[in-house]
């Protein structure tokens, strides 16, 4: 009977050993439930940005592509956006604020603000940006089918400011060797050369506008001008068609206003 009694004692306690629960055993599975948990989390949150990732900040430079041989479509590939969020970019002696709507293009090398570049595509004759109603009216590279009423704008790091006394010296030079040896008045006071390229000049206000176009006779003929960023550093080019030539002055202008319009104050 004692051996009986003992028996039950040990087959209690052992049910009683069973129903209560070793605080060990919570503590691992609440660790590994928080561990899950976390898990999911940082998967979420890592997917959430590969969906917002704004390809415009996360692309190649263009000095990688180089590297690595990449095909003419990604050297072409560009990355315009309807979000009007403001992209900051340092660039020579500026920061600039400039609207996502307006870029395409962006480049950061070494975080080095000389070496910055960046795309901006409006369109003419307002610098309209990108939006829902206008995004149909913005056209791809390689513009095979010419710009129609866009306008590029590059701005690009990497040298010294221009010199314009040295461009017109070039745009002299130019005109005498492969031209007619001297510039004519055509209209609104602008002056031209027929050279290897429809070459123009015009005194401003503003300084004097040098720029050349392609021969009328090709196919969607464009028109550039390289000129001052307005940042103490690198050239800014601006590449319109043609049918815009007589307005260059006036775009000149209203691009430099409106790139002073995204400095940070």
């Amino acid at each position: 009977m004692p051996e009986f009694g003992r028996r039950q004692q040990l087959a209690a306690r052992d049910r009683d050993s069973v129903g209560a629960p070793d605080p060990t055993n919570w503590l691992v599975w609440a660790l590994v439930a928080i561990a899950l948990i976390g898990g999911s989390f940082l998967s979420y949150s890592f997917a959430q940005h590969l969906a917002n990732a704004d390809p415009l900040l996360e692309h190649e430079s263009f000095e990688k592509l180089v590297q690595r041989h990449a095909s003419a479509d990604e050297f072409l590939r560009e990355y315009p956006s309807l979000d009007t969020g403001p992209i900051p970019i340092a660039f020579g002696n500026k920061v600039y604020k400039i609207p996502r709507n307006y870029l395409v293009d962006l480049t950061r090398l070494d975080a080095d603000p000389k070496r910055t570049a960046f795309e901006i595509h409006v369109l003419l004759p307002d610098l309209t940006p990108r939006t829902a109603a206008t995004a149909d009216k913005f056209v791809k590279r390689p513009y095979s089918g010419g710009y129609g009423d866009q306008m590029n704008a590059i701005v690009r790091g990497g040298q010294e400011e221009l010199d314009l006394s040295e461009r017109r010296l070039l745009w002299d030079r130019r005109c005498s060797e492969n031209g007619g040896g001297a510039f004519r008045v055509v209209e609104l006071g602008y002056r031209s050369c027929e050279a290897d390229s429809d070459l123009f000049l015009k005194d401003t206000l503003d300084g004097p506008l040098i720029f050349s176009c392609e021969k009328i006779s090709e196919k969607n003929p464009r028109c550039t001008l390289a000129e001052r960023t307005g940042a103490q550093y690198g050239v800014l080019n601006l590449e319109f068609s043609r049918k815009y030539l007589y307005q260059s002055d006036e775009i000149r202008k209203r691009f430099w206003a409106l790139l002073e319009s995204f400095t940070e104050r």
